[in-house]
């Protein structure tokens, strides 16, 4: 009756598009304990080191342009702002958009206020008229570790977690999304994608504050005019399409399959311009540790089923705009949703690994029993986190209320407590989709 008492917490958090609240409540025992036997696979970890990322140097194709472009990132100012970790506080992305602005960049993102949900530009992805056909992006973490950022998710409770590291492995993941698209023999348009390293920096430092990432400009429709040719296609050219974008997305397991990063070129072709890998791969870390357990990210699987619900959500214009509530399908799109859909179908639910199943039954009955004690403790450990989230929030609440007005510093201690919290949780669940009576993360 305790634990029934506290079902859900409530977590607010940022996420791309803004403010944002959502329901969390953990997965049954069984849950955990059917996760343990689902078939997940795992890339690789990247290597990540001066001498794998000294390949993918500019340098080494255009020396003239690479120079160029070092010259421009690399006064103390622009540096700074491009490599420390981002920051997402109103004060915070005003401070580095001028720097930037001062220099001559040109700011190609935005970001909503936190406070109020406003668009704010911001620094993360700019150009400078030094470097005709060319969009600089910040090489720098993106998530700083005191805060939680809501991911793309999708209607089993999963959700991507961005790692450290995520600017530089777009790298890796256009060159996988490319390969894959060969191998299916779909033709996509994938932007050039190269490093530049910052002229000064010092010895050891992380990769995240050593490098930018020059993606080459291409001639692709905007997002939305892009949705509005999908819309004038008849219905088995947006099958066709749609089946097309599905194919990519699930082998890939690209997380962040929106039409602000799958776009149309003017000749109609496929361009997929932001390849974050969305939590997909993981980089190599030292030690022997490490070498026995290698770090891994999220399975293939799981980021196919969040990028195929995104894709899916965002047939609706709603979701497009970032505002919760109504996802009901774009008129016009009905076609090619219906496609997407059909191809979401048979992966939501996660398949069984007979290798698993298997070696269970081999070791008579001892993986179970182990399986079925590990469920327990989880069950327990994520209902703990979400009664101190519930108490948290109540402790919270009732301090603004005797301050009588918002208070930006008892709100900032709050989402770090909350943070952690959560992080425990999402790490706590990941790998066990599942479905719950509360709201999604989608």
């Amino acid at each position: 009756m305790f634990f029934q008492k506290f079902h859900c917490a409530i977590l607010v958090f940022q996420n791309k598009k803004g403010p944002h609240m959502i329901h969390i409540a953990p997965p049954t025992v069984c849950e955990f304990f059917k996760s343990s036997y689902y078939l997940n696979t795992h890339l690789p970890p990247v290597d990540l080191s001066d001498k794998e990322l000294s390949k993918q140097l500019l340098d080494k194709e255009d020396p003239v342009t690479a120079a160029r472009a070092q010259q421009v990132i690399s006064s103390p100012e622009v540096q700074k702002a491009l490599s420390e970790t981002f920051t997402y506080t109103p004060e915070g992305m005003a401070e580095r958009n001028e720097v930037l602005q001062r220099h001559g960049f040109t700011l190609l993102s935005s970001k909503p206020n936190m406070q109020t949900g406003e668009s704010l530009p911001f620094y993360s992805v700019v150009e400078h008229p030094n470097l005709p056909g060319w969009v600089i992006k910040s090489g720098a973490t993106r998530i700083p570790k005191d805060q939680f950022i809501l991911g793309p998710g999708n209607d089993r409770n999963e959700m991507a977690h961005f790692t450290e590291n995520e600017s530089l492995l777009r790298l890796e993941m256009a060159q996988r999304v490319l390969a894959i698209a060969q191998k299916v023999q779909i033709e996509v348009v994938v932007p050039k994608k190269k490093l530049v390293a910052y002229a000064n920096t010092e010895r050891g430092s992380e990769p995240s504050r050593k490098y930018c990432v020059l993606c080459q400009k291409v001639d692709i429709l905007s997002t939305e005019i892009t949705v509005q040719t999908i819309q004038n296609m008849p219905p088995e050219q947006q099958k066709e399409t749609a089946k097309k974008i599905s194919t990519i997305v699930q082998k890939a397991g690209l997380v962040d399959a929106s039409f602000d990063n799958i776009r149309l070129t003017r000749e109609g072709k496929l361009a997929f311009i932001d390849t974050e890998p969305g939590g997909l791969m993981a980089a190599k870390k030292p030690g022997c540790y490490h070498r026995l357990f290698p770090p891994k990210g999220s399975s293939v699987e799981k980021c196919a089923r969040i990028g195929l619900y995104t894709l899916i959500t965002h047939t609706s214009k709603a979701a497009r705009s970032g505002i919760r509530g109504d996802l009901s399908c774009e008129p016009g799109l009905e076609a090619f949703r219906a496609e997407v859909e059909k191809n979401y179908k048979p992966i939501a639910s996660p398949k069984f690994s007979k290798a698993k199943i298997a070696l269970s039954i081999v070791s008579l009955a001892l993986i179970p029993i182990v399986n079925l004690i590990i469920a327990v403790v989880k069950k327990i450990f994520t209902v703990c986190i979400v009664i101190k989230l519930h108490f948290a929030n109540q402790a919270f609440q009732q301090e603004q209320w005797r301050a009588n007005r918002l208070n930006p510093n008892l709100e900032s201690e709050h989402q770090k407590k909350t943070a952690s919290l959560a992080n425990r949780f999402f790490a706590a669940v990941e790998g066990v989709p599942y479905r719950s009576p509360v709201p999604n993360l989608a």
